[in-house]
């Protein structure tokens, strides 16, 4: 099984809202995904301009499978565009 952490900031200029709705899109096109055991996006209650993205995978090639899916190449880069620095990914294997 494989664990995702994705961690981001929003940038100051950037509503919340804008980002909850694109990762609310990725969070149920994904959990349709084969291999998917748990897809969240979650916001900071300490600062609400904080959010993380948890994901769960059966294995590798599922999860390759999703990196390539069209909802994941269309949503991320638009997410990655409201962020201050990207997305940071931790990646768990257990």
């Amino acid at each position: 099984m494989i664990r995702l952490n994705a961690f981001f900031e929003l940038r100051e200029d950037v509503r919340t809202e804008e980002a909850v709705l694109l990762g609310k899109e990725l969070v149920e096109k994904s959990r349709m995904d084969e291999g998917n055991v748990a897809y969240d996006l979650f916001q900071s209650t300490m600062n609400p301009r904080v959010m993380m993205f948890c994901e769960t995978w059966t294995d590798d090639e599922c999860l390759k499978k999703h990196s390539n899916a069209e909802h994941f190449t269309r949503i991320v880069p638009q997410i990655e565009l409201l962020t201050r620095n990207g997305l940071k990914l931790e990646r768990f294997d257990f």
